[in-house]
């Protein structure tokens, strides 16, 4: 394999427009993009189920990638919102700590008041804003999105951040 890039996330909701407000209206997301998939023979091989309907919505980050300046276009990352209508998803919350799992870690500038706007909104948070000092000192907080999807909030360019230094080697297989 030549080089892996990524390319869009992926999060599954269970209602597409309550989702869509809580991304674009309350954390600020540019939709790029929607579509509806309905008796596709593609969409249902490419899932493995039959009859699949979803609909999604692409949306991108206005600030572009943490540290990355945007070069073309609308994103450089997509952030996709899908709901299946058929077959319907399972629900329910799991905890933190649950595998398989995943969080999404998204940059914002002012933790402290971002943290006190959402929960004005009635956003369900794990914690307020804290400080978390493994690898310099980072301000951060982890949140739930409607579907009970996992956030975690750094706040851009706080503390004496430290990048990860890691020194990879290639082993050897058996």
């Amino acid at each position: 394999m030549k080089s892996i890039t990524i390319d869009h996330i992926a999060v599954m909701v269970g209602d597409l427009d309550k989702s869509l407000h809580f991304y674009r209206d309350l954390l600020g997301f540019e939709v790029v993009a929607s579509d509806e998939h309905a008796d596709s023979p593609a969409v249902d091989m490419m899932t493995g189920m039959s009859g699949v309907h979803l609909r999604e919505y692409r949306l991108g980050a206005p600030g572009g990638v943490n540290g990355y300046e945007r070069t073309e276009g609308p994103a450089q990352l997509t952030f996709d919102l899908i709901q299946w209508t058929k077959p319907a998803s399972p629900t329910g919350r799991v905890p933190i700590n649950h595998v398989p799992s995943s969080h999404i870690c998204l940059g914002v500038e002012d933790l402290s008041s971002t943290y006190e706007r959402l929960k004005g909104e009635g956003v369900q948070f794990v914690s307020p804003p804290v400080t978390f000092t493994g690898e310099g000192e980072w301000h951060v907080l982890f949140l739930y999105d409607p579907d009970g999807n996992l956030l975690e909030f750094n706040e851009i360019g706080a503390g004496k951040q430290q990048a990860h230094k890691f020194e990879w080697t290639k082993t050897q297989s058996s």
